[in-house]
């Protein structure tokens, strides 16, 4: 075991022991990096391993032996959820020197049944104002995948999605027809929040759903076509999964839903 191993298998021991050991093995100008995180100094390095809400998850994680790699060592932490906490860290003269941190997801929580959660209905009704637009992916009439941003995406209901698709003869609508699978994706950057969603495609020529569709989305989508010369194309969702954060722990608030 060389020296950086060994100071690495010291720290990871001191987890569930002694915050002084912690602090002794770090350097005065240590540093931590991870997804939003850039910490610099023994003081703040150490707060991240010791204080909630970060501290929890490295004590309960199991930790495989640390491994050189390419100049650092790699340590692997194995968490219950079964995601795993990635280091790679420098180490010199038996001082931690930097900790670089990547989380890997664990093994996907079965599905709960497919309901639209009340906070999730409001991000996605809210997706243009707020400036996430949606995404939808299709397949067209020549097996091609196709992306779009869709300002007009909101919930119709419980499980179901709805965009006002304002060419009528556009290639999405002739597309869905051939096949009526899509899928979406919502992002918003700042909150690190994520949701994809499976579904089924279909047009709904029904005056409520026209009225429905069109009265609900955003006033900018409404002036792109003021003579209401499109249709409803509605979303039946058979996937629901995603996550409202990023923490030390990993996802925030995950779910996973289907259609039973």
């Amino acid at each position: 075991m060389s020296q950086q191993t060994e100071t690495v298998a010291k720290f990871l021991a001191a987890f569930n022991h002694s915050s002084a050991a912690l602090a002794e093995l770090l350097a005065p100008d240590a540093g931590f990096q991870a997804l939003n995180v850039n910490l610099k100094g023994r003081e703040a390095v150490l707060d991240r391993f010791t204080k909630p809400p970060a501290a929890g998850a490295y004590a309960e994680a199991r930790w495989a032996m640390p491994e050189d790699k390419a100049g650092a060592v790699q340590a692997v932490g194995t968490l219950p959820n079964g995601a795993k906490l990635v280091l790679t860290v420098q180490a010199s003269g038996g001082k931690i020197a930097l900790v670089q941190q990547q989380m890997v997801p664990g093994t996907p929580r079965p599905a709960t049944e497919l309901k639209i959660p009340a906070d999730l209905r409001e991000r996605l009704n809210n997706a243009l104002k707020e400036r996430h637009p949606i995404m939808i992916t299709y397949v067209d009439e020549s097996g091609q995948p196709n992306l779009t941003f869709r300002g007009s995406t909101q919930v119709f209901s419980d499980t179901q999605l709805a965009i006002w698709v304002r060419n009528e003869g556009g290639k999405m609508l002739r597309s869905i027809q051939k096949n009526p699978k899509v899928a979406l994706m919502y992002r918003d950057e700042d909150a690190k929040a994520t949701y994809s969603m499976q579904g089924r495609a279909h047009i709904d020529e029904s005056e409520a759903a026209r009225a429905k569709v069109y009265d609900t989305m955003a006033q900018v989508e409404r002036d792109h076509d003021f003579a209401k010369l499109g249709v409803a194309m509605i979303i039946d969702l058979d996937l629901l999964e995603g996550y409202a954060g990023l923490s030390p722990q990993g996802q925030v608030n995950p779910i996973r839903m289907a259609r039973k």
